[in-house]
């Protein structure tokens, strides 16, 4: 379920060949060197150089170019075959390859004189939402070539369309303070308020992540409590509460627990153009392994004056564990970092909102790394 909206870098279509042909040549010893160079022979190197890989979105409008090459231009013609590995990935419905690999196979036919043929995956824009890869590897040579020395693997990466957005709004709480004192103490009542050295539960945003609001939802609030772990956290470490490896994003994140009643955190609203098909919200969590229960709460919406659209519902279980399906079945998302994405239905200027029930001080989440993201 894991996502990554960050634009991938762009390799030009002449470069991976490039690298190909310099890491090929320097993979030959001394007398293969001489062979290719003095040209005197009909036999010359060709292959793929070992460990690249080039990734880009479905919807790029770029094929990716396999960087199969020869060394220096043929004295006579010949042939490569070059076998297709898939993953999550179908020949003819996600991609297609020029020259056809139709078969599991590419047969390349390289002419006298030339050293650089053709060879490239077209990926097909599809309606379902998967990422896939694609490895090329050199099986054959014939007619004056010889497969060099260190020939390897190629991968192509093609991502989902949905992955290609524009991040309109974020937050890995790195603006917000972090208490002197990891604590919270909220008051008797709906709204909570930032106290002096504590942890954050509020943050006007200055342009840069969005802010945020900490409250209870009317008739369910949690009473007054004087230690609370909620709120803008640089903890990693808390001696017999929590031990995380690392944050998913930077040096803080938002911690929760132990809320007593239901608790609510809603962003700033984020406006939404006329024109935006795509709406899609990440988030990272981590659940420390607890007595969750499946009266224990973890809602996310997306709120707009329509009213509050569900994206995400975790619940406990029987067996105290933290489940990602609101019934408490599916998969365990305890200690670890899991990130999970969520498309709107309703497309439209609104704000992000996270729910959370649980009533003991052990029952601790960590919410990181959220991205809007839109097309």
């Amino acid at each position: 379920m894991s996502t990554s909206l960050q634009l991938k870098s762009k390799i030009p279509s002449s470069f991976p060949a490039f690298l190909a042909l310099i890491a090929l040549l320097i993979s030959c010893d001394n007398d293969e060197v001489n062979e290719v160079a003095s040209r005197e022979g009909q036999t010359f190197v060709a292959g793929i150089a070992d460990g690249l890989t080039t990734t880009v979105f479905e919807d790029g409008g770029e094929a990716i170019p396999i960087p199969f090459s020869v060394g220096f231009t043929l004295n006579q013609s010949a042939n490569a075959t070059i076998a297709l590995s898939l993953e999550n990935a179908v020949y003819g419905v996600d991609f297609i390859t020029e020259p056809d690999g139709s078969s599991g196979q590419i047969s390349v036919s390289i002419p006298e004189g030339g050293n650089n043929p053709t060879l490239r995956l077209v990926p097909i824009v599809t309606e379902g939402i998967k990422d896939y890869t694609v490895t090329f590897e050199v099986v054959e040579v014939s007619g004056g070539l010889r497969l060099a020395q260190g020939s390897g693997v190629f991968t192509a990466a093609v991502e989902d369309q949905t992955k290609n957005l524009n991040v309109i709004a974020f937050t890995g709480f790195e603006e917000p303070t972090a208490g002197a004192t990891n604590n919270y103490e909220a008051d008797d009542g709906v709204e909570q308020i930032n106290k002096d050295g504590l942890n954050s539960v509020d943050y006007v945003s200055i342009g840069g992540e969005m802010g945020f609001d900490f409250s209870y939802v009317p008739g369910e609030e949690g009473g007054e409590d004087t230690s609370l772990y909620w709120g803008v956290t640089n903890v990693l470490n808390e001696p017999d509460e929590w031990d995380l490896p690392f944050f998913q994003d930077g040096m803080q994140a938002y911690v929760a627990s132990d809320a007593d009643g239901l608790a609510e955190i809603v962003f700033d609203e984020i406006t939404i153009a006329p024109d935006v098909e795509i709406l899609l919200v990440t988030l990272s969590t981590f659940f420390v392994d607890a007595s969750w229960e499946d009266s224990d709460e973890f809602d996310v919406f997306w709120r707009t004056s329509d009213g509050d659209e569900l994206l995400l519902s975790f619940r406990g279980d029987e067996n105290a564990d933290m489940r990602d399906q609101p019934d408490g079945t599916g998969n365990i998302i305890e200690n670890s970092w899991f990130t999970f994405n969520a498309f709107a239905q309703n497309v439209k200027t609104g704000s992000l909102v996270i729910q959370i029930g649980n009533n003991s001080g052990s029952e601790l989440v960590f919410l990181d790394a959220i991205r809007i993201g839109v097309k």
